[in-house]
């Protein structure tokens, strides 16, 4: 998957070592329980504002559903936040609004777990059910806000898998299409009225840098789900690692677009902006459509994940090449602010030591902006927040 980790020949006594040296480093600092603002200060809506680092958990050393701490082949890479308002689930342990779920696509993308962190706190506790043989090499996760179902691209399984909040695979999603999914978003339930369907998911491929649709039709004993392609995006080696987040509307280059998905174009530093994504014409085949501009060029060095700050729709990216969060707003083409999140130098050429891949946002119980990351030098989640 590119750049392989150098932790993944340590020793388990290593990688706690390695942990340990972190948390009482000046960098990071065991996370607060709570939050509180400055006298006087209103919330923290940038990163410009955000001070802290700070680690959440380890992602190889979790705990199973018998309260044993036990070793899994880490990697963490992608990472998401249950959104506020998502449908409860009656099932004793089921996810909760507020609860963390990171992959961990393993030392060779045969990884199995998914690692959940409730209430945005630590120690990681495993999610799935590792038995489950279609889960390999998991990136990308995307809640589906309707059902509350969680999404999962499997990179090594070629598949999109869908779980329900107990940690159970509801359903195994394959098609032609599918070239190693890595990246996914949700549409929040933009229907199509072409094909009734009521609601999309988006799929990217590392393999052949290809995005694809993936369509909810109702049927009279399930659905069916309708894959087409709405985009082909640069290659940048044999794998091309694209991440995608969506937005019901975006002001770019003076225009108002809706119903758009946001893409990362890494070989061109580029962020690709498709309008109509849910409805826009597909191919069952292959589509060439690179989509919109809408932003390209420093401070993206090699920009691998992205979210959305929820405070102020600015996007959040995250550079393989130098380990920075940069802050951008689309609508200006302006630059919000650079923040390094991982002090190792990083060789462009080798991949060695960068750290970052997945990134998601919140906020804090003041309504402080916070961003949680993943780390691949230290197998850990982090967070950058105000304290």
């Amino acid at each position: 998957m590119g750049k392989r980790k150098r932790l993944a020949a340590i020793a388990s006594i290593g990688i706690l070592a390695l942990v340990l040296a972190l948390a009482l480093s000046p960098l990071f600092t065991p996370r607060a329980t709570t939050h509180a603002m400055k006298a006087g200060n209103g919330p923290a809506t940038t990163i410009k504002g955000l001070l802290r680092l700070s680690v959440v958990g380890n992602t190889a050393f979790i705990v199973d559903a018998k309260g044993r701490t036990i070793a899994v082949d880490a990697n963490p890479y992608g990472v998401a936040i249950v959104p506020p308002g998502m449908p409860a689930s009656s099932t004793p342990g089921s996810l909760k609004a507020g609860d963390i779920l990171v992959s961990n696509i393993g030392a060779n993308d045969t990884g199995t777990t998914l690692v959940r962190f409730p209430a945005k706190g630590g120690p990681g506790s495993l999610f799935n059910t590792v038995a489950n043989p279609g889960t390999k090499g998991p990136n990308a996760e995307a809640f589906n806000t309707l059902s509350g179902n969680m999404w999962v691209a499997n990179a090594s399984g070629n598949n999109v898998q869908v779980f329900k909040p107990s940690g159970s695979v509801l359903l195994t999603i394959t098609n032609p299409l599918f070239h190693k999914p890595w990246g996914l978003a949700f549409n929040h339930g933009v229907p199509n009225p072409k094909d009734g369907s009521v609601a999309a998911f988006f799929a990217t491929n590392i393999a052949d840098a290809t995005i694809d649709r993936i369509e909810i039709i109702p049927g009279r004993v399930a659905p069916t789900f309708r894959v087409s392609q709405i985009g082909q995006l640069g290659r940048s080696g044999p794998e091309t690692k694209i991440a995608v987040t969506w937005v019901p509307s975006l002001r770019l280059h003076g225009a108002m677009y809706s119903d758009v998905l946001l893409a990362i174009d890494g070989a061109a530093n580029r962020i690709a902006a498709f309008p109509n994504s849910s409805t826009r014409t597909a191919a069952t085949t292959r589509s060439m459509d690179k989509g919109i501009t809408a932003f390209q060029g420093t401070p993206l060095n090699a920009p691998i994940g992205l979210t959305l700050n929820p405070l102020n729709g600015d996007l959040l990216v995250v550079n393989q090449n130098d380990n920075n969060l940069v802050e951008l707003n689309l609508a200006q083409s302006r630059v919000v602010g650079i923040r390094l999140l991982d002090n190792v130098p990083v060789d462009a050429q080798t991949g060695n030591g960068s750290a970052l891949i997945g990134v998601a946002a919140s906020t804090d119980a003041m309504g402080n902006l916070e961003v949680f990351f993943t780390d691949d030098n230290t197998n850990t989640l982090d967070a950058l927040s105000v304290y």
